[in-house]
């Protein structure tokens, strides 16, 4: 039983370590090429589903079976279109348009709009510390956006736009996909969603040429372009795993760790500097989602009695 959770703990803390280290990653490939937030998209996608899935195949689950109910498919196309392309080309454009640290932090409220849609769905107030905590996150964003002062807000209109939707985005990712996880597991439906998504940007970007790219990267980038798929994806995978060692709230609580990494990396590598407000903001938000993570077995009970 120690040396399970343990390695769940491990795999966590490694997990939201490597999605903290991908946004600065993005963010320097942004500011090192001439790479789009479009190219990056359909590369990452299309490599880590075409990955996620050919190591299934590999371990022998028949990675078609959910093509053969259209019941299945549909929603799958749904997610992979609207919740997986949308959140993360919504994040990606708010890492580009403004920094790797904004985009984790607004993708963190996607926990807070969850609290208040279930609370909305069945008309039931929320709880005191789910009320606490979304004052928090909305006093945090304040401070992120405006850094004290509504007369000198730091970011601009479109950044706020993309980062409010990068955090709708990563709701919808959440809560669609949940009956469909529950009957298929998260590995195949990520790979497929991932897969479909690039799929749909390729043919909707028809310039897109993995030739040209390739051309104008050297080594140093086309490396940093290659950590950046993979930690991204490796993320996602170690999350998966430690839930089979850990609670959903440990793991709600220790993924905390993500934005930490981020403003340590952004700040030591990148150069970037926030206000104290900023950090401050950032920090109200991390609160606010850890304090979100104490009722979260009944809110995800909820949730899964609404999309199962």
């Amino acid at each position: 039983m120690k040396s399970s959770r343990r390695l769940g703990l491990i795999m966590i803390i490694s997990g939201a370590t490597l999605w903290g280290i991908s946004g600065p990653i993005i963010q320097w490939l942004f500011q090192q090429t001439a790479i789009t937030s479009i190219d990056f998209l359909i590369i990452r996608l299309l490599l880590a589903g075409i990955i996620l899935l050919a190591v299934l195949s590999i371990r022998k689950q028949q990675i078609f079976a959910i093509w053969k109910d259209p019941r299945q498919w549909i929603q799958l196309v749904i997610f992979a279109i609207i919740g997986m392309l949308g959140a993360q080309y919504a994040f990606i454009e708010t890492v580009r348009i403004s920094n790797a640290v904004t985009a984790t932090l607004f993708q963190f409220l996607g926990p807070v709009l969850i609290t208040v849609y279930v609370a909305i769905l069945y008309k039931k107030l929320p709880t005191l510390i789910q009320l606490l905590s979304i004052i928090i996150a909305l006093s945090g964003i304040f401070f992120l956006i405006t850094n004290g002062s509504f007369e000198n807000i730091i970011l601009t209109k479109i950044a706020i736009i993309f980062g409010l939707l990068t955090a709708i985005g990563f709701t919808f990712y959440t809560l669609q996909p949940a009956s469909l996880i529950k009957k298929w597991g998260s590995p195949l439906i990520v790979g497929w969603g991932m897969l479909l998504a690039g799929i749909a940007l390729l043919l909707f970007n028809r310039q897109f040429s993995f030739q040209a790219i390739a051309k104008n990267l050297s080594f140093e980038t086309s490396t940093m372009l290659f950590l950046a798929i993979l930690s991204g994806t490796l993320s996602f995978v170690l999350y998966i795993g430690s839930l089979k060692h850990l609670s959903a709230m440990e793991t709600s609580l220790l993924s905390s760790i993500e934005p930490l990494v981020a403003v340590i990396v952004s700040i030591t590598w990148l150069n970037e500097s926030f206000g104290g407000y900023q950090l401050i903001g950032g920090a109200l938000i991390v609160v606010a989602v850890a304090a979100l993570s104490l009722p979260e077995k009944e809110l995800k009970t909820v949730v899964r009695e609404r999309v199962s």
